[in-house]
Order: C-alpha cells, then structure tokens, then sequence
C-alpha cells in the first residue's frame, strides 16, 4: 500500500493538471460594457463656431453632459470625451444623447475607443476601435469600421427610463452572412439609388474596411468592403480634419489602412515630434 504522502501528492498533482486544462480553454466570448463608459461626455474642442449645445444651453470647452442628456451641434463640431478615454466627434447638425450608450438621434459620430453607440433601431458594440455611425434625415443608418471590430445588433426602442447596459457575443468565428434567395431589398433607398440586399440576421460583426446600412425600420443590410476611396474621404473629411488634437488610436487607423490597400499613402500627416535641444553635461 502506498505511503499517505505519496497518495497525497498525487492528488494534488492531479488536481493542479485539472487547473491547468481548465485555464487553457478559450474564454467566452461575451463582452459587457461598463455601466459608466457613457454616463457622460466632456466638450474637449468645438470648431467652426459656437452652436454646440447641452439641453439647450450653449457649452463650452469643459463643460459636462450627464445621463441622459443631450448634445447638439448646429455649424459647428465638437469633439467629446468619455470616463473611460474614449473618443466621440460630432459632425455639424448632429444630436447625441448620453446614457448607457451614445444614441445618436441624427449626423455623423466618429467614436474612437471603447464605447458602444446606438440609435433608434440598433446597438454597435465594441472591444476598443474606431468607427463612423451616421442617421440621416430619413432615419437611414450606416456603420463604416476603420479597425478593430463593431458588432451591430438589431433592437426595438428601449424606453430612455429603462436604459439597461449591453452585453454583446463575440464569436470566436463570426458568422458568414449571405443574401436571401429572392434578394429583396431594403425599403430605404440607399446613397445613388442602389438596392441593399437585405440580410435575414438580426446580429453581424464587422472588421476594419467593412460598412453596413440599416434601414428605418433597423433591418440589417448586406456587409459590404470600404473602396480606398471611401477609406479616404472619412479620413480627409471633417470627422478627422481641423481638430486640434490627434485621436489616441491614429496609429491603429494607420495599420489597418496600409493593411488593408498595400503601398497606399495614408493621408494623415504624423505630428512632428518638437525637436528640443538636449543641454550639454558641463563636464
């Protein structure tokens, strides 16, 4: 019979192998959102005039916009930051609520960071990315992923008194969405009349270089790839020119551009690193 040390030990050893083959299984793939990542929003730069505003009132660089207000701007941009030092840029005549996600009534948003969006008919989570989500006048949506990840959820409208915070599911291998037999097409008529074919999923993730439309009714359109041109105009538009500061992920932006079009010239500058003169040693 074996001595109680060496039955002890082999237990043990047992046991510490079971830890070991449970540690090495792959994580879930859920992803909550901190309750607090956009619970409010600071005015960090306004550009091309002064109509931004808070509930009405007129704000100014450093004001705070808290749960569930809202910020507005007129002929002008802003650029906005959140608790967790993610990013938001509000394109001119854009309305943006605050809450348990940045529900955009109508505009342009850029969000670079992690913090998940919204708006009438959808969710857009995120791991840590950049991102345009835009509503135009009609209720039409669109998403364009410059890196990183989105995932686009189709939702009913939450009650604003009721705001929950997300959770969302990222696949390990995100589904491959095909179109339906019949190839209907979305009842929003997209930008230069061309139907989207529309897509029987109410969940789809999107990469860096891909966009989707959504329609009023927040169906989900077909995935589709961002031209080289396309990629470019939302880095030369007013999204990302003027502001006074670069975005903290520009570098990640860049990565994700010459990954995806070889031997393309980014056409963002880099900031010029000050050269500040080293004093000499007297000695």
């Amino acid at each position: 019979m074996a001595p109680p040390v060496s039955r002890w030990l082999k237990r043990s050893l047992l046991l510490l192998l079971g830890v070991v083959i449970t540690l090495m299984q792959p994580l879930s793939g859920s992803l909550v959102f901190a309750q607090n990542s956009t619970s409010q929003a600071t005015v960090k730069e306004i550009l091309d005039g002064t109509q931004v505003f808070i509930q009405e009132q007129q704000a100014k660089v450093n004001d705070i916009a808290r749960q569930r207000q809202r910020v507005r701007t007129g002929d002008a941009r802003a650029e906005l930051t959140f608790p967790n030092g993610a990013v938001a840029r509000l394109s001119k005549n854009s309305s943006l609520s605050i809450g348990s996600c940045a529900r955009l009534q109508r505009g342009a948003l850029l969000v670079n960071g992690a913090a998940n969006s919204c708006t009438a008919t959808i969710v857009a989570g995120v791991r840590g990315t950049t991102y345009v989500l835009e509503v135009d006048e009609s209720g039409k949506q669109e998403i364009k992923v410059l890196e990183g990840e989105v995932v686009v959820r189709r939702e009913a409208t939450p009650d604003p008194a009721e705001e929950k915070p997300k959770q969302f599911n990222f696949p390990s291998n995100p589904p491959t969405i095909t179109p339906p037999r019949q190839n209907e097409p979305l009842e929003a008529k997209p930008a230069e009349d061309k139907p989207v074919i529309r897509s029987e999923s109410n969940e789809t993730v999107l990469k860096a270089g891909e966009r989707l439309e959504i329609d009023i009714q927040g169906v989900l359109g077909i995935v589709q790839k961002l031209s080289q041109g396309e990629f470019e105009r939302l880095l030369k538009g007013n999204l990302f020119d003027g502001f006074a500061s670069q975005l903290p992920g520009i570098e990640n932006i860049r990565n994700s551009f010459q990954n995806l079009f070889p031997g393309a010239s980014f056409p963002i500058p880099s900031i010029p690193t000050p050269n500040i003169p080293i004093p000499r040693l007297p000695f």
